[in-house]
């Protein structure tokens, strides 16, 4: 008896202990969020532009006669073109085009702008002085150096590379790289990454 009962606690003890080998073991969720920044576009970009024309003479120089300044849109460090890249990517990268605008004229340069038309034009609701059409822009511009950057994307982030290119020569002047942190731009419920792109939530339809 003591025998039979031995086996069949044996055989008990097998078939449990099967059991708890097929049950999935419990993993740890990472509860770490990636740190959003609490501080605005204009904090990044302003380090940018300080780093980038302290590299200048002041007020230029007959070397570097960095007075007239154009910007032109920021675009991607591996295609260089905006031609693929979605409705939320491009308004980012007109976005860090406007603001370094902005600073190089804080800076005290002469900053032109070639997408001013060489007419007003007259809307109903309003008017319109810029446009990127050729036809409509004037030719007359008296800028010396191009203002324009690149950008990758990273996991958390975007990386510029903002430079100075004298016109006449294409020479670098001042270059400058830095981190952005992707909430800076778009908050975490408007845009989501796919890859190297961004998309609004809307692009894919029912995440709005």
């Amino acid at each position: 008896m003591n025998t039979k009962y031995s086996a069949a606690f044996f055989i008990v003890l097998v078939v449990t202990m099967a059991g708890c080998s097929h049950q999935p073991v419990p993993v740890a969720a990472n509860t770490v969020a990636p740190a959003l920044s609490a501080k605005p576009l204009h904090f990044y970009t302003r380090q940018l532009a300080d780093e980038l024309f302290t590299q200048l003479p002041k007020g230029g120089s007959f070397l570097q006669p960095v007075t007239n300044i154009a910007i032109a849109s920021f675009v991607p460090v591996n295609s260089l073109s905006l031609d693929q890249a979605t409705e939320a990517e491009i308004q980012q990268a007109n976005q860090l085009s406007e603001v370094m605008l902005a600073h190089a004229k804080q800076y005290g340069y002469s900053v032109f702008d070639y997408r001013l038309r060489s007419a007003v034009l007259l809307r109903n609701n309003h008017e319109q002085v810029l446009s990127r059409q050729l036809a409509d822009v004037s030719s007359n511009s008296k800028a010396d150096t191009l203002l324009t950057g690149t950008y990758s994307m990273m996991q958390d982030g975007m990386m510029l590379n903002i430079r100075l290119i004298r016109i006449q020569d294409t020479q670098v002047l001042a270059a400058v790289s830095g981190y952005v942190p992707d909430n800076v731009l778009w908050s975490r419920q408007q845009v989501i990454k796919r890859g190297d792109k961004l998309y609004r939530q809307g692009d894919f339809g029912g995440q709005e």
